[in-house]
């Protein structure tokens, strides 16, 4: 079980894709447990700081 991987982590880091959507992904999930705790997320959004209600989380199906 020796496989080479087919990119180098330079090539990886240099086409960012693969990180992007390793990020999206962690950020849904926890986007989904705060929801389902019934808990807020708090955010920076246009300067401040807004908590957002777990009713109000959007949760992306696409990143699971």
């Amino acid at each position: 079980m020796n496989e080479q991987p087919s990119k180098s982590i330079s090539e990886i880091f240099e086409e960012r894709t693969l990180i992007d959507r390793a990020l999206k992904v962690a950020a849904n999930r926890a986007f989904l447990r705060h929801k389902q705790l019934g808990r807020p997320i708090v955010v920076w959004q246009d300067g401040k700081i807004v908590k957002i209600p777990p009713e109000e989380i959007c949760v992306d199906e696409e990143y699971f």
